[in-house]
């Protein structure tokens, strides 16, 4: 006979048990790495925004800079720029427009945050027909109110759609603008200001393809050493990669260094979507494999091209991040390649002299759902390190015609390094004066609903990845089994109660 003692164990145990499943889950679609947070949307985002311009500061904020569609009030849609901040302790801000494009859409472009603390922005003005690229600034305390944005001024005509550009600078006032056109050719133009942003220099060409290929790619990285790098893919008109190049600049003389081409394919998708930094005595270049190429000479001479990790299919642009122990991390997103193939989000670390065992900061099989919101197929990783010690990573769901848009996701982690000292923004400066960007207001936003049950390639029927804000526990893939697990508990009480009418 069953003792009543054994039964209140048995239950205790699976009573355990399901709660443990229900706060902790099982491996299921998403699973999350050791220390990274769960993936959740960046709340009141247009589903169909690409993940944000982030650019920190001292005062352990991060901003983010982001096109969005707005709805007018004559019911027309308009893409503007949107701001908002994010830090580990508030979290996510709301977003507030703050630009408007002279001429059709805002695309944004960059940001950079200089010493006296205004934040630069670039973006292209236009369409898919015709654009420009415009500046403009404003005090980065104040970056969240329209009306403390300069007037946006046209600094680069003739862009190419579509639409890249970065900007740099450094700690003198220097600023540098790169862009992709078509004034004197299709290539890479260059304009600089040496007043932070009064007044700038007509573009010049930097690099011209002569040919009908393009830059699509473009990342600038300012080094220790005061260098800016430059990496570019260029593309022909199929959108597959043919070369990868680099260049370095030095602000002080602006003198490009003679564009070093680090990679090259006649066929096929190519070489794509590169990605730089500078750390230490090196520079490393990134991208599609992941290819790895390194530089002790300024980029004079490069190493041989190498591959440090078994994954392959990079998908989107990577990121290079330096925490405050000054330890290199990268982070991108790609499938792994197994029965079926895994994808998601990957992080690593350059330590002792290698590359550690990539970690999923979110990983599953690719869920696709073209009608609902499930999808899960991560693409564009973009990342930053923010108070030294915590990394904040964005991506989005590749857009494929199976699948539809969920916004923009995000995760970020503790790292085990030092907490770098919290530096208040200054007061907001004198600006010139500006002409007001014409605001709209935000259209209602509604909570994305929960994904329901949808099947992958393979057939099979998996809970949607996405773990809401306020709806992570409904979303979790364990919940179906531990809710399957109460009338078993029910069961051992009722087997409970008439072994104690019995007895």
């Amino acid at each position: 006979m069953i003792k009543t003692a054994d039964l209140l164990r048995v239950a205790a145990f699976v009573a355990v048990l399901v709660g443990v499943i229900a706060v902790n889950g099982l491996t299921g679609t998403a699973q999350q790495a050791y220390g990274w947070t769960p993936q959740q949307t960046i709340p009141d985002y247009h589903p169909e925004t690409e993940p944000p311009c982030l650019v920190v500061d001292q005062n352990h904020t991060v901003h983010a800079f982001s096109s969005q569609w707005l709805i007018e009030d004559e019911g027309q849609s308009v893409m503007a720029i949107l701001y908002n901040q994010w830090t580990l302790k508030r979290g996510w801000t709301v977003p507030v427009d703050i630009m408007l494009s002279p001429v059709k859409e805002a695309r944004i472009l960059g940001a950079f945050l200089d010493q006296r603390g205004i934040m630069h922005m670039i973006f292209y003005g236009g369409d898919n027909t015709v654009g420009d690229i415009y500046y403009a600034r404003a005090p980065a305390v104040d970056a969240g109110q329209a009306p403390a944005w300069s007037t946006p001024v046209l600094v680069g005509e003739s862009a190419n759609d579509p639409s890249v550009a970065a900007l740099s600078g450094d700690d003198k006032g220097n600023l540098v603008i790169v862009y992709s056109g078509k004034q004197d050719g299709w290539g890479l133009y260059t304009l600089y200001s040496a007043d932070g942003g009064e007044t700038w220099t007509e573009p010049v060409p930097m690099f011209l393809t002569y040919a009908e290929l393009f830059p699509l790619v473009l990342k600038l990285s300012r080094g220790e050493s005061g260098v800016i790098h430059a990496v570019w893919d260029v593309r022909d008109l199929g959108g597959n990669g043919r070369r990868i190049n680099y260049a370095g600049l030095s602000l002080d003389d602006r003198q490009w260094t003679e564009p070093v081409t680090l990679a090259e394919a006649e066929t096929g998708y190519g070489v794509l979507l590169p990605t730089v930094v500078e750390h230490g005595d090196e520079v490393i270049v990134a991208y599609s494999g992941v290819t790895m190429r390194s530089s002790k000479d300024g980029g004079k001479t490069w190493t041989a091209p190498a591959n440090p990790f078994r994954q392959v299919g990079v998908n989107g642009t990577m990121s290079f991040v330096v925490d405050s122990n000054d330890d290199l991390h990268f982070l991108w997103a790609q499938r792994i390649t197994a029965s079926p193939d895994i994808h998601g989000v990957w992080h690593s670390v350059w330590l002792d002299g290698q590359w550690t065992e990539p970690e999923a900061v979110v990983s599953g099989v690719r869920v696709s759902d073209a009608s609902g919101y499930g999808s899960f197929d991560p693409y564009e990783v973009r990342a930053v390190v923010s108070r030294g010690n915590v990394i904040l990573v964005t991506w989005r769901t590749d857009p494929g015609p199976q699948s539809r848009a969920n916004g923009v996701w995000y995760s970020y982690v503790v790292l085990e390094a030092p907490q770098l000292p919290q530096v208040l923004l200054p007061a907001a400066l004198t600006m010139p004066e500006s002409t007001l960007t014409p605001t709209v207001p935000l259209p209602v936003h509604t909570q994305t609903p929960p994904p329901g049950l949808v099947k992958t390639d393979e057939g099979d029927a998996l809970a949607g990845t996405a773990l809401l804000n306020g709806t992570a526990f409904l979303s979790n893939p364990a919940l179906a089994l531990a809710l399957g697990l109460v009338p078993v508990v029910l069961l051992i009480g009722v087997i409970m109660i008439k072994q104690s009418l019995r007895s």
